[in-house]
């Protein structure tokens, strides 16, 4: 049976997401150092904040081996915002401190333009391939992505830069580039932005992920 646990960091957007789940009628609880876990468990990263922080919640929790044998075993987990972020290797934020390492590759600063502040905040629509399981277009890019239908909330300084290239299954447009803004692997997912604050459009992007990680 599908298990749903959440890690509630400290400064992270816990309750937009149990609203959500709320609203879904999903079961869910938050995750212990002391939880036997399945294939079948979903652990959710909702993150705000610095990628230092996270790491040492996770640390001084206890449950980074419980997260690390959970996803090398094959089991789920999905990212939100710094929860995608801490997927990574590393950033650049906290150069120190080493991330998860369940997604090769980095998260570095978005450059700053006059036509493009940092933080990045605000509502934009994404770049998608358009073999895209997630993701629904409305008009081309070229002639192998589209543009979402609808926007998404953002919030961030920082963006990850997957090794593999093909994990990135949605781009935000930059003056220099298309830059990740979603990640997807077997058993993972990671959106940069917020779609559980995004409203409906968010609300259908999650319901998808989570029939995607449920194997339906």
């Amino acid at each position: 049976m599908r298990s749903i646990k959440i890690v509630k960091f400290p400064f992270c957007n816990y309750f937009s997401l149990e609203r959500y789940l709320k609203v879904r009628s999903i079961d869910h609880s938050l995750l212990s150092s002391a939880e036997s876990l399945s294939k079948n468990s979903i652990i959710i990263l909702p993150g705000v904040g610095s990628f230092a922080s996270a790491m040492q919640h996770l640390g001084e929790s206890n449950l980074l081996d419980l997260i690390t044998d959970h996803v090398q075993g094959g089991g789920k987990i999905m990212g939100i915002c710094l929860g995608m972020q801490v997927l990574f290797d590393f950033s650049d934020e906290s150069p120190h401190e080493k991330g998860l390492g369940f997604v090769k590759g980095g998260c570095k600063q978005i450059p700053k333009t006059s036509f493009f502040p940092v933080p990045h905040m605000g509502w934009n629509s994404v770049v998608f391939p358009n073999s895209s399981q997630l993701f629904y277009g409305s008009q081309s890019y070229d002639l192998n992505h589209c543009y979402s239908v609808v926007d998404y909330y953002f919030v961030h300084s920082y963006y990850a830069r997957p090794e593999n290239s093909s994990m990135t299954s949605a781009f935000f447009e930059h003056p220099s580039g298309l830059l990740c803004a979603s990640v997807i692997d077997k058993n993972i997912i990671g959106f940069q932005f917020h779609p559980e604050k995004s409203g409906r459009a968010g609300y259908k992007l999650l319901d998808k992920a989570f029939k995607y990680l449920s194997g339906q």
